[in-house]
């Protein structure tokens, strides 16, 4: 026999009897767990129940760290995590993590293991590369984002009071502030030079330019995120290509979904572009790739393009129309820096950056605002003359 309790907010207790004492005492195989609904906790029952029943349940005092971590990749993580994430996490908790404290039970695994595994990397000869000199401060921020992430899962599972990784910050990591400078004249060229590209180059230069977007949520872009009338873009997924399986649709970076508002040429210039791709999708019928959806930026089967392929052909752009060396996720700063220096406010600048905060966007461009700000203390210089203070 088994049942569920409710214990609090979206948690319940998993109860399994597997017999009596010789006093009637029923004996119990008990589990937490956090889920929606009673519906869901009834399912995660019936799973439970057939573990133990069937000799597999292992308590959760016995469970090691390296025995959960199957369990963790397969029911946790793969639903979790895109999979350029997915490969760092596993690639720390297998060369990093699990080697040192797989063989711990999970109960066991305190704040001070943590605490150790942080300062060990910071030595000299901790290295796997060959290289010599210490982890660098971001490999350690991932490796203890691979530590948090399989405890996290252990404590929504109820396998663990709390997570004891939360309890110990990582390195603070040093962002670089961006040093992409340009000038009016480098806009004026990069705006010349694409008015000679085919329409769908100038449109992806200028959704580019215009919404501060990168490489890899341009290249998602459908049909049915174009806002008509709203006049603006929506993004809410971005491209990746996985080795051994191409190109693959994921989240945006940091579920940072968004909506950015363009100009109405633009939207125009857009509009154009997709009848183009709506006429080819009939000329090609069951040879189009993607018969439920338009790709604004898709080849000849109307297969996304990579967002690899952006950067490379933006470089024979460049180097095409003789411009100063312009990466394309510059367009993303000079785009960011341009907002700045029309004193556009930082919270809309952010919002549209799609940054987690405002703080992100004010330790990557802040010294641009600083710039700015002087330009706005100049225009009391005037009060300082002899006709307003006393020298």
């Amino acid at each position: 026999m088994a049942y569920i309790e409710k214990r609090g907010k979206n948690k319940y207790r998993m109860n399994v009897i597997i017999g009596y004492t010789d006093d009637g005492k029923k004996i119990m195989e008990r589990k937490t767990v956090n889920v929606r609904n009673a519906t869901e906790a009834k399912k995660a029952l019936s799973v439970f129940e057939a573990e133990v029943l069937g000799g597999n349940y292992i308590r959760p005092e016995n469970i090691t760290l390296k025995s959960f971590y199957p369990e963790w990749l397969e029911k946790y993580a793969k639903e979790k995590y895109a999979p350029d994430s997915l490969r760092d996490a596993v690639m720390h908790l297998n060369k990093r993590i699990l080697p040192k404290y797989g063989n711990m039970k999970l109960t066991d695994i305190k704040p001070i293991h943590v605490v150790n595994l942080m300062e060990e990397m910071k030595k000299p000869g901790v290295r796997m590369d060959g290289k010599d000199g210490s982890l660098s401060i971001s490999s350690i921020r991932n490796v203890h984002k691979a530590f948090t992430s399989i405890m996290r899962c252990a404590e929504e599972w109820g396998l663990i009071k709390e997570n004891p990784v939360s309890a110990v910050k990582p390195p603070p990591s040093k962002r670089a502030r961006t040093n992409v400078n340009y000038s009016p004249e480098t806009i004026r060229q990069l705006i010349e030079g694409i008015k000679t590209e085919p329409l769908e180059k100038q449109v992806l230069f200028w959704i580019a330019f215009v919404t501060s977007a990168r490489e890899g949520e341009i290249a998602a872009l459908e049909e049915r995120h174009l806002l008509k009338e709203e006049g603006a873009i929506r993004f809410e997924q971005s491209l990746t290509e996985v080795k051994g399986k191409g190109v693959q649709v994921k989240g945006i970076k940091n579920h940072l979904e968004g909506v950015a508002a363009i100009p109405l040429e633009l939207m125009n210039m857009i509009e154009r572009l997709l009848r183009e791709k709506r006429k080819h999708k009939m000329m090609m019928r069951n040879r189009w790739e993607y018969p439920e959806t338009i790709f604004l930026f898709s080849d000849l089967t109307g297969r996304p393009i990579r967002p690899d392929s952006i950067s490379q052909w933006w470089s024979r752009f460049i180097k095409r129309k003789g411009i100063e060396k312009v990466r394309f996720h510059d367009l993303r700063h000079i785009s960011i820096t341009y907002l700045i220096e029309k004193n556009v406010p930082m919270k809309s600048i952010s919002d549209r950056a799609r940054h987690s905060n405002i703080g992100t966007t004010m330790n990557i461009y802040g010294h641009k605002i600083v710039e700015v700000d002087r330009a706005a203390a100049d225009q009391f210089n005037h009060f300082f003359e002899d006709k307003y203070v006393d020298k």
